[in-house]
């Protein structure tokens, strides 16, 4: 139960970020300084998914048993 839980709280944080994309990479541009693109935001988000993926495939193969 506790790793869908985690799977599915990583597609939706991964989810938002590819939404709001223009938001984060205003926010992220005021802390790290400089101007990033929206890109970033996409990429991470991408990336969010891709880990919420890699949870249910270890689930299914038995690793977190």
């Amino acid at each position: 139960m506790m790793v869908w839980a985690a799977a599915i709280l990583l597609a939706l944080a991964g989810l938002a970020l590819i939404v709001r994309r223009h938001d984060m990479a205003k926010a992220q541009s005021l802390v790290a300084g400089g101007r990033l693109g929206a890109g970033c935001a996409v990429v991470e988000g991408a990336l969010l998914l891709l880990m919420a993926l890699a949870v249910v495939v270890m689930n299914r193969y038995g690793l977190f048993d």
